[in-house]
């Protein structure tokens, strides 16, 4: 494990060099923190889930119990939808405002947002268009 942890130091340190002054010294090991978290690693998927959801939860959201990526919150009589994988969301209410305000309140947590709006957008790689038939192309 000591071995491990001071290997993925090494390895992140050399391929940014920006990470170096992260590397901290805690009980005789050196511990790289960083506010980011790195993809396709199990543990950092799982941190990420934990953060985003509690951090809906904090915004009055539910988390789903069929689907943990989907949060419900009740705005104004009406459900309002969050739909998410990893760093893809979908946000869904009949008010355009209250889809604005959570998407505002998602980045006063997070930062900027790449926001799409209207008939075409790409989700998880996919490319969607919503049609004037209320079909959707793919």
């Amino acid at each position: 494990d000591n071995f491990m942890r001071r290997a993925v130091n090494v390895i992140m340190c050399s391929v940014n060099s920006e990470y170096k002054p992260y590397v901290r010294t805690e009980n005789g090991k050196k511990v790289l923190y960083l506010r980011v978290l790195i993809y396709g690693c199990i543990e950092s998927a799982l941190l990420w889930y934990d953060l985003y959801s509690t951090t809906l939860q904090n915004m009055g959201f539910d988390i789903n119990q069929f689907d943990q990526c989907v949060a419900n919150k009740m705005i104004n009589g009406k459900q309002c939808t969050i739909a998410f994988y990893v760093d893809n969301n979908k946000v869904s209410h009949v008010d355009p405002k209250v889809n604005d305000e959570a998407i505002e309140e998602i980045k006063n947590y997070f930062g900027d947002l790449t926001i799409t709006r209207g008939k075409k957008h790409v989700f998880l790689g996919m490319y969607l268009e919503i049609r004037n038939d209320k079909k959707i192309e793919m």
